[in-house]
C-alpha cells in the first residue's frame, strides 16, 4: 500500500472512539516502563495518540504529555493536551520532548519522513519507544481468529525497527491476555482498519464468521481471556 494511502486508513479510527477505547487492548506496565520508570516531569510526544489509551497511561505516570495525530476526531477521547498533526509534520518545535512513544501506529507511518520528524522534535539523547500489541498467533485458535477478522496480526521474531538516525538499545515481548465476549470480539473487528474499509456486505460475513467460530469450533460460556503479546522497542537518537 503507498504511504497516503496508508495514512488514509489510518485516519479512520475516530469515528469508533467509544468502541475502541473499549474493546482495545491497553499496555502492559513492563512494556511501557522499558523505556525508563520514571515518567514524572518528562516531555513526552504520544505520536499517532488517536484517543489516548497510551496516553492515558503516560498521564498516570506524571508525564507532561502531547498528543499529536491526524485524526482530530479521535482526539477529542484524549485526555491529553493535543495537537492535529502527523508523524511526518508534528508541528511542534525542534527539541521540545523527551521522549517520542508510538503506540499501535508505526506502520501507518511513512518511516524515512517519521524519523527525520522524530529527530528533530526530540532533544539530544531522547528515546523513541514503539509498541505493537497484537494477537497472540502463535495460539493456534488465536491465529484462526485473526484470519477470520482479517486482522493482519502476524508474529515476525526477527523484526526490528530501523529508521535512520536511530539506535536500538532495548526490546521486549511482554505476554497479557484480556477479557473479551463474543459480543467484544465482534466490536474488536469493527475497529480493524479492515471493516473499516469494507462495504455491508462484508462486515455481515465477518460477523456471521466470528459468531459461528465461537458457537461451533471453539464455543465459550461468558468471556475468554484473548491472548496478546506486546512487541516493544526502545531506540536512542544518534542523529
Amino acid at each position: 500500500m503507498r504511504p497516503r494511502a496508508r495514512s488514509a486508513h489510518g485516519r479512520s479510527f475516530g469515528r469508533l472512539a467509544d468502541v475502541y477505547d473499549e474493546v482495545r487492548p491497553r499496555y502492559p506496565d513492563a512494556a511501557i516502563d522499558l523505556a525508563g520508570s520514571e515518567w514524572s516531569e518528562l516531555d513526552v510526544c504520544d505520536l499517532g495518540a488517536g484517543t489516548g489509551i497510551l496516553s492515558r497511561a503516560l498521564l498516570d505516570r506524571g508525564a507532561q504529555v502531547i498528543a499529536v495525530d491526524p485524526d482530530e476526531e479521535a482526539l477529542e477521547s484524549n485526555p491529553a493536551r493535543s495537537s492535529g498533526g502527523s508523524a511526518e509534520d508534528t508541528l511542534l518545535p525542534d527539541d521540545c520532548v523527551d521522549v517520542v512513544t508510538v503506540a499501535q501506529a508505526w506502520h501507518w507511518f511513512d518511516e524515512a519522513a517519521a524519523a527525520v520528524e522524530i529527530s528533530r522534535i526530540l532533544r539530544p539523547g531522547g528515546r523513541l519507544l514503539i509498541l505493537i500489541n497484537q494477537l497472540d498467533v502463535r495460539v493456534d485458535w488465536v491465529l484462526r481468529l485473526s484470519r477470520i477478522m482479517h486482522a493482519g496480526d502476524v508474529y515476525r521474531p526477527a523484526y526490528r525497527p530501523n529508521p535512520a538516525g536511530f539506535e536500538l538499545v532495548a526490546h521486549e515481548l511482554v505476554e497479557f491476555s484480556t477479557p473479551l465476549t463474543v459480543d467484544g470480539t465482534v466490536d474488536l473487528a469493527r475497529t480493524r482498519s479492515y471493516w473499516l474499509r469494507s462495504n455491508q456486505t462484508t462486515r455481515a460475513r465477518v460477523e456471521a464468521n466470528l459468531r459461528e467460530y465461537f458457537t461451533l469450533e471453539h464455543p465459550i460460556d461468558g468471556a475468554l481471556e484473548l491472548p496478546y503479546m506486546c512487541l516493544a522497542y526502545v531506540l536512542k537518537s544518534v542523529a
